[in-house]
């Protein structure tokens, strides 16, 4: 499965005058063009019955793509400790409308139910309701078997050996999105499963082209073995966890796997992938655009159960959490988990992820600030607020304030006392110094603080949004990255600004700040986006690479730039097309967004399909709150015609 891109060759970095005056009218067009769209490329199931026992297959418009078989007659199997697969034989079947109920079927101590539901003509949604009568392990397979040729991949490329592919670190081949894919000629149809959250951490992807078959599973029936994190992987903390490859389930409880089938047109693998976004997108209901799919399913398959434990062996708080990607393994930084809560908008997964924080994931970085922040939202929702925790939180960031500036100390035991004082971890600072960046936070913080009730002033906040506005470095014409390097141009320096915009509603600088700013970083900024921090004019300082946070461009950062200059003056039109610009860039090679892009030549650097950049979507939905702007996202509207996504029925489709 090549890689393609949908897209036309990029953009200048300077946005034309031409583009800015005709991006609007283009906008009109496009909502005008939503309209019909010839007859999409269909999957439906194909009944049949052998002995009493009802069989499942697939066709794809006309063509039969997936048999059923004796071993799995309606693709669904289950296996025990000490056993292999045996096929789960449903024989009641029971239709209304287009859901289909199979049995219940009792096997050992275990109730099987399985719904299937013609969600659209492009997608079909299953779930398997297991119940047990008494304590249980096991571990369900959910199998197509294929009765067409073609390519076969998961969500990162194509295959042609047997591949099982897991969603927890540790193992030989790791996927974030757990899709199973064939793609035939100017099609692909394929198996997704749902949130590993969901399934106890437990989901894995099988791609066997020799036996012609997809699968996802729920557990892969392996002994127990140990997930560890450590100091100093982990400079604080330790998380550990007996894994093993099976489901438990107590006398009476009930467990539900959901998997959707989904057909696409698809003209190359990047098509795929998007299929198999805009497929959860439909099935989930989040579905105004191919960018809240691809921001929301980010959040949703980064979602865990909390089951790692502390170094006592002791559980920690919260039912969820939400990892940055499954190579930083079974924790939570407070400002990801934040961002990605709130990209995903489920109440239940925002608070238990919340009440998963604990004080040793607060005390550097800008952490602290992010937790305030998350506790004024979690008020406002009817949540209960920690207490305790805030008030340490407030203890701590007041404790590290000189005259409204927030001084971050560095992370106790980091590798380099310079370092892990802002996100953008690696990079240095010298005690005693001021970065922009968590100065933004912190003045959104004590604000929150204020609304908390925890005796944080006016003259407080002033002094914070004084301290703030006092780093600009006006003969530069930017905001440099910390207040003893003013001559070092950042571009993480604004987004602080931009959530306590988005939160309280409150501008922090000056519109001639932040406007200035803006143009002085669009004269220097790369073909691949704005550097997270380089000279003055641009360029990468000495010894990076244009990566990460050596000079890469990451996108909320750049996102967040362009919100706030449009919060301050600038044309809606031009905002607008300048976020479109940088998505582009962002998704040229793989329909995800990325810890960062190399501002170098744009390949996409780090973990793909990141956390934090499903804030995304929640900040511009607050920030156009804000600002008045009703009706259809004009970005998301621009991007789906590039990627030749149309919304018809309720449902994204990819053109034929």
């Amino acid at each position: 499965m090549s890689h393609g891109n949908r897209f036309l060759p990029a953009w200048p970095p300077l946005i034309s005058s031409a583009f800015r005056i005709l991006f609007p009218i283009t906008c009109s067009l496009l909502l005008s063009s939503r309209g019909a769209l010839a007859a999409p490329l269909g999957i439906r199931p194909v009944w049949g019955e052998i002995d009493g026992v009802v069989t499942v297959g697939y066709r794809m418009d006309d063509t039969l793509v997936v048999r059923a078989k004796p071993s799995s007659p309606a693709g669904v199997e289950i296996r025990w400790p000490g056993s292999g697969l045996e096929p789960v034989a449903f024989r009641p079947r029971q239709q209304q409308g287009t859901v289909v109920e199979l049995g219940p079927v009792r096997m050992r101590d275990l109730e099987l139910r399985l719904r299937i539901e013609q969600r659209s003509a492009t997608l079909v949604e299953r779930t398997l309701e297991v119940t047990a009568r008494a304590p249980s392990r096991f571990a369900v397979a959910f199998p197509l078997d294929t009765a067409v040729s073609g390519e076969f991949g998961s969500f990162t490329g194509s295959r042609t050996e047997r591949t099982l592919f897991d969603t927890v670190r540790g193992t030989p081949h790791t996927e974030t999105f757990p899709v199973g894919m064939l793609r035939t000629e100017g099609a692909v149809f394929g198996l997704i499963a749902d949130s590993p959250g969901l399934w106890e951490n437990r989901c894995q992807v099988l791609l066997d082209p020799a036996a012609g078959r997809l699968a996802v599973w729920t557990g892969d029936g392996r002994d127990p073995y140990p997930l560890v994190i450590r100091p100093p992987e982990d400079a604080r903390d330790t998380y550990q966890y007996q894994m093993d490859g099976w489901q438990a389930l107590g006398a009476g409880e009930t467990r539900r796997f959901k998997t959707w089938v989904f057909a696409s047109p698809a003209r190359s693998h990047y098509d795929a992938q998007l299929a198999a976004h805009l497929a959860v997108a439909n099935g989930s209901g989040w579905n105004s655009s191919a960018l809240e799919a691809i921001l929301r399913n980010t959040s949703h398959f980064l979602l865990r159960r909390n089951l790692a434990l502390d170094a006592d062996g002791r559980a920690r708080e919260g039912r969820y959490i939400f990892i940055s990607g499954p190579g930083y393994g079974w924790k939570q930084w407070v400002v990801d988990g934040f961002y990605t809560a709130l990209g995903l908008d489920d109440p239940e997964k925002t608070i238990e992820s919340n009440r998963a924080v604990f004080w040793t994931r607060m005390d550097y970085e800008d952490n602290a600030q992010y937790y305030l922040i998350w506790a004024v939202l979690m008020k406002r929702a009817g949540g209960t607020v920690n207490l305790p925790l805030v008030h340490q939180a407030l203890d701590f960031i007041r404790k590290h304030e000189v005259d409204g500036l927030y001084v971050p100390p560095s992370l106790p035991g980091a590798p380099n006392s310079r370092g892990w004082k802002t996100y953008h971890d690696v990079l240095p600072y010298e005690d005693g110094d001021c970065p922009a960046s968590n100065q933004g936070f912190h003045c959104g913080a004590l604000m929150a603080a204020q609304e908390l009730g925890l005796g944080v002033d006016d003259a407080d906040v002033e002094r914070a949004i004084a301290g703030y506005r006092s780093l600009f470095n006006a003969g530069r014409g930017f905001m440099p990255t910390s207040r003893m390097q003013p001559d070092v141009l950042g571009q993480d320096t604004l987004y602080g600004a931009t959530l306590t915009y988005a939160v309280f509603g409150r501008k922090l600088l000056t519109d001639e700040q932040v406007l200035t700013h803006f143009r002085t970083s669009e004269k220097v900024k790369t073909p691949y986006g704005l550097r997270v921090i380089s000279g003055a004019d641009g360029s990468l300082l000495p010894g990076h690479s244009g990566v990460y946070c050596y000079g890469g461009s990451w996108f909320l950062n750049d996102a967040a730039n362009y919100l706030l200059a449009e919060v301050h003056g600038l044309d809606r039109a031009e905002a607008d097309a300048l976020v479109v610009e940088r998505i582009r860039r962002e998704i040229a090679r793989v329909p995800a967004f990325n810890e960062s892009i190399s501002t170098v030549d744009g390949h996409p650097h780090g973990h793909i399909l990141y956390c934090w950049n499903s804030g995304y979507w929640w900040l511009r939905k607050e920030v156009r709150r804000r600002m008045g702007e009703t009706g259809e996202d004009a970005v998301g509207i621009a991007l789906d015609r590039g990627l030749g996504v149309k919304r018809v029925d309720d449902e994204l489709r990819l053109e034929r």
